[in-house]
């Protein structure tokens, strides 16, 4: 059947409102990727906020039967977070929420929230809930549900199977049901009888078949997510009770995820940790069966690859580095509530493996500084070694499972394959108390050749895995499409028929997420292969996982690190294959949502596991857009920047007169009329600060130590706003300070001329970036005698600019300063609750300490409104692309409350973009402290 998407479009816009939906080119294909090695460009998106929404897209596909596939974090790794027809993703602020039942026992989830920020809501219960892939940190609860994805501890005991309470679901018709609720029971039992009694009848098939319920039984001993979970037939009898569990796993193809409610498990508050270091895979997979039991909370197999992969990295010990070719790494945990019990496990674990050659005596280490990075390393070796890959190759994990008696012979069988298909740097490691393995390969897709050889090397490891192990072709990624053309060799005919029953009751339309799972082409998983073509050195590296994007500030806006570089690769593959036109089309189309909206705040490098920075590659792109005129302009004002920087100051406090005298709408309009004519008026907005001033620092006081005090372009141009308390600038009020704890003020001259070249970087114009920059650096070395005299900077993205160039002196920030030398000096009175924001700056110098306990020594309730990270000014972008800061900062009002009405941080143009959105006057802390010190 042909489908009208245009007509799908249009009812959908319709039923949603237009900022629902998209049908943009670029943006569906940015949208076209999540965490596997699969691309399907959807023909439509639709961004729900609200289970309203979803009902109503939900209605729209049965109207014209067009595909649905539901959306979480897109972290997923099997291709099931992508797909044809209607992409429904899950909001930026709605499906989030977060409930603890009066005990902590049990935590209710909306589907958008990130599995670790119910952990940190659980953490004062020394609670957590039980799933714990390694995308905790990005994963969402609808995709931690949906893929009952599970990591190093939980095993199979505390996955979303074993933990899920209750859920509530909507049907594919857009009934609604929480199986934690009786009266929608009630009225599901009304309305859906005929499917409650299929439910039954399917359990009461599998139950009853003798040798079907061992085989599935068996099946779920070892970690298993291939197919739909048939041990909900074995293990329960209820309707109600086998539906909430066989949506675990089922990766949306039988409802939409709306909520789930876990039961939480205890945080043990002792932990241990060790590296068993063997001469051979073979004994370390040995060591596994006889510490199986409640001395040993995880194992982790880490293969010679691995080792050669994670040695020399930071936190490695050093000997790993010597260790002998072909060693094997088994990292144990023990865990415990008390601390005698923990030393009787560790001492359990060295007793049971005296039997087994070991490289060096294993030793267990309770200092979290020391085992926190053996299994931060275990944590991040798929991103190690995806980021270590050679260009235009991809990465592929796929997990499996066998019993573990089998798990040295299948490590040795799989490694045989890796050099059999010319994999020879396939890595394995895995979950070894759980016999699961997960192999990484990083081949081409250039040509058909490289499709077939994967091919080939994924037949062999099914024949493998199911054929001679009758283990699990997937362990704890989902199904997806990369082994859905596997799912019926693994369970046999009457298990698959099973499965597709089940489909049929959920879904009898074949709307939700087709192809998922059940799928009837064998070669779906060398289908939709996306290349992986070279783009810049900068973002090469990309994997493609996602972690990046609930850091950036334009999520909420358009796209985020991870889908600009996908339209990049995109541009770059047309551009290889001689599609020049095509290349030229969508770099038009693609510029404003992947150059001239990115922050370039570079948050997403920290988030990044890999190292990307899109924000300096934006800025590199920027370059080319620089047309002679501006680049005029620009050579002006770097040349000019004292009289330049007056101007600006002066012309703010015009503007401050202006609008007193003429109110908004007039002086909106004559900003309006100003960009008309020239690209350099920002857009207006009532809170627009007066400009700002320089002050002359008091008479030097003989015996007294001295501080050479650079007032950044912000503060010095940017004064009250009119949410600020006093008329003070920042440079009065840092004067002030440092004066009153001791210290003589040098202020360079022509301050108002110096810059470090953020302005000029932002714009992609590196030449007077870096000329700003160095003739900074060269002021601040003479007037400090080289350095003999502390210097101070007064915001954080200057400061970090300026180091940048690498000065042979120390220059710190403000707040490194107040807080070292000036707060000592200082007797302090605390005021009530204040705000304080950790921006991009503040994450990228490692500065968030000091600024808390600033904060602490001066406040005695500290408020950080929840997923507020940049604020989005980026610079002076604020004031050229407003629509960043509205976006980033769109929630931080309501998340404020009442009784607090003053904020702080640490940079002059986020402060000013924060005081606008928040309400409240955000100031640096250097107000703070200077109040609080009077």
């Amino acid at each position: 059947m042909s489908i009208n998407y245009q007509a799908v479009v249009q009812d959908l816009r319709h039923s949603l409102g237009e900022s629902a939906v998209s049908d943009d080119p670029v943006r569906r294909f940015a949208w076209s990727t999540d965490a596997s090695y699969f691309r399907i460009v959807p023909e439509v998106v639709v961004h729900a906020e609200n289970l309203e929404q979803v009902k109503k897209t939900l209605a729209v596909a049965r109207k014209h039967q067009a595909p649905v596939t539901f959306r979480a974090a897109g972290t997923s790794l099997s291709g099931q977070a992508i797909g044809e027809g209607i992409l429904l993703m899950l909001g930026f602020d709605g499906f989030r929420t977060l409930k603890i039942n009066n005990d902590a026992s049990a935590i209710t989830l909306g589907a958008a929230v990130i599995g670790s920020d119910a952990n940190t809501a659980l953490k004062p219960f020394n609670k957590k809930i039980g799933p714990d892939p390694a995308t905790l940190t990005s994963a969402m609860v609808g995709g931690i549900y949906s893929n009952n994805a599970s990591g190093m501890c939980c095993g199979t005991a505390q996955n979303s199977y074993q933990t899920v309470k209750s859920v509530k679901l909507v049907l594919a018709d857009g009934t609604e049901l929480d199986t934690g609720n009786e009266a929608s029971k009630a009225v599901f039992r009304e309305t859906h009888a005929n499917l409650l009694e299929q439910v039954k009848g399917l359990g009461e098939m599998a139950r009853g078949n003798e040798a079907l319920a061992a085989r599935i039984r068996k099946k779920y001993a070892i970690k298993n997510t291939t197919g739909y979970s048939l041990n909900a037939l074995v293990d329960y009898e209820d309707p109600f009770d086998i539906i909430e569990h066989i949506m675990v796993g089922a990766e949306g193809t039988l409802a939409f995820v709306n909520e789930v409610t876990y039961h939480t498990v205890v945080e043990a508050k002792y932990k241990a940790s060790a590296m068993a270091v063997f001469f051979n895979m073979e004994d370390a997979a040995r060591a596994i069966p006889p510490i199986i039991g409640d001395s040993v909370a995880a194992a982790e197999l880490l293969d010679w690859a691995s080792i050669k992969a994670v040695t020399g990295k930071p936190g490695m010990p050093d000997w790993i580095g010597s260790l002998p070719e072909g060693s094997a790494i088994l990292l144990i945990e023990s865990r415990s509530d008390d601390e005698a019990t923990l030393d009787g496990y560790t001492k359990d674990v060295i007793e049971k493996l005296a039997f087994l050659e070991t490289e060096r005596p294993i030793t267990f280490s309770k200092d979290q500084a020391v085992y926190g990075k053996y299994w931060a390393m275990r944590s991040g070796l798929f991103p190690i070694i995806g980021g270590a890959r050679p260009k235009g190759t991809s990465v592929i994990i796929e997990d499996v499972a066998f019993d573990v008696q089998h798990l040295a012979n299948a490590a040795h069988d799989l490694t045989e394959l890796f050099h059999k298909h010319g994999y020879h740097e396939g890595v394995i490691y895995g979950h070894a108390l759980a016999g699961n393995f997960h192999f990484i390969i990083t081949p081409t897709f250039a040509t058909q050749d490289d499709i077939t050889r994967f091919h080939n090397f994924m037949d062999d490891v099914a024949d493998m895995v199911i054929n001679k192990y009758d283990g699990s072709m997937k362990a704890e990624h989902g199904t997806g499409r990369a082994v859905a053309p596997f799912v019926e060799a693994e369970w046999g005919p009457e298990a698959y028929t099973l499965m597709k029953n089940i489909k049929q009751v959920f879904d009898p339309q074949g709307l939700l997420n087709p192809g998922v799972i059940l799928n009837e082409d064998k070669n779906v998983h060398v289908k939709n292969i996306k290349p992986c073509p070279v783009v810049d050195d900068f973002v090469d590296r990309c994997i493609e996982c996602g972690f990046c994007e609930k850091t950036c500030p334009t999520t909420a806006l358009n796209l985020t690190p991870r889908q600009r570089i996908a339209t990049l690769r995109e541009i770059s593959r047309l551009e290889s294959e001689g599609d020049k036109e095509g290349a030229e089309k969508m770099r038009a189309a693609a510029k404003y949502d992947v150059v001239d909206t990115c922050a370039a705040c570079q948050l997403c490098t920290i988030a990044c596991p890999v190292d990307n920075s899109m924000g300096n590659l934006v800025r590199k792109l920027r370059t080319p857009y620089i047309t002679s005129t501006q680049q005029k302009v620009l050579d002006f004002q770097a040349k000019n920047w004292g009289a330049v920087n007056t101007a600006l100051s002066t012309g703010f406090n015009i503007l401050n007169v202006l609008h007193k005298v003429t109110g908004d709408s007039i002086t909106g309009g004559l900003m309006k009329a100003g960009r008309m004519i020239s690209s350099e008026v920002p857009y207006w907005n009532p809170d627009f600060p007066k400009g700002g001033n320089l002050p002359q620092p008091s008479a030097p006081v003989a015996g007294q130590p001295s501080v050479v005090y650079f007032a950044a372009c912000g503060g010095r141009t940017f004064g009250k706003t009119p949410q600020d308390p006093d008329e003070r600038t920042l440079p009065d009020v840092t004067v002030t300070l440092l004066e009153r704890a001791g210290f003589n003020v040098i202020t360079p001259p022509k301050t108002r001329s110096l810059c470090c070249g953020q302005m000029w970087e932002s714009k992609g114009d590196f030449k007077n970036a870096n000329g700003k920059r160095d003739e900074l650096i060269d002021v601040l070395r003479d007037i400090s005698n080289n350095g003999e005299i502390p210097i101070v900077i007064d915001a954080l993205s200057c400061t970090y600019r300026t180091l940048t160039g690498n000065p042979e002196f120390t220059i710190l920030d403000l707040v490194d300063f107040i807080h070292d030398e000036v707060m000592p000096k200082l007797t302090i009175k605390k005021k009530s609750a204040v705000a304080l924001h950790l921006g991009c700056s503040a994450r990228k110098m490692h500065i968030e300490p000091k600024m808390e306990a600033i904060a602490t020594a001066c406040s005695s309730n500290i408020v950080r409104p929840a997923g507020i990270t940049c604020c989005g000014y980026a610079g002076e972008k604020g004031l050229y692309k407003p629509e960043i800061n509205e976006t980033a900062l769109r929630n931080i009002k309501q998340l404020l409350p009442t009784e607090v009405t003053e904020g702080y941080y640490a940079n002059r143009m986020c402060e000013v973009g924060l005081s606008h959105h928040s309400g409240i006057s955000y100031r640096h802390l250097a107000f703070l402290l200077e109040e609080c010190s009077r």
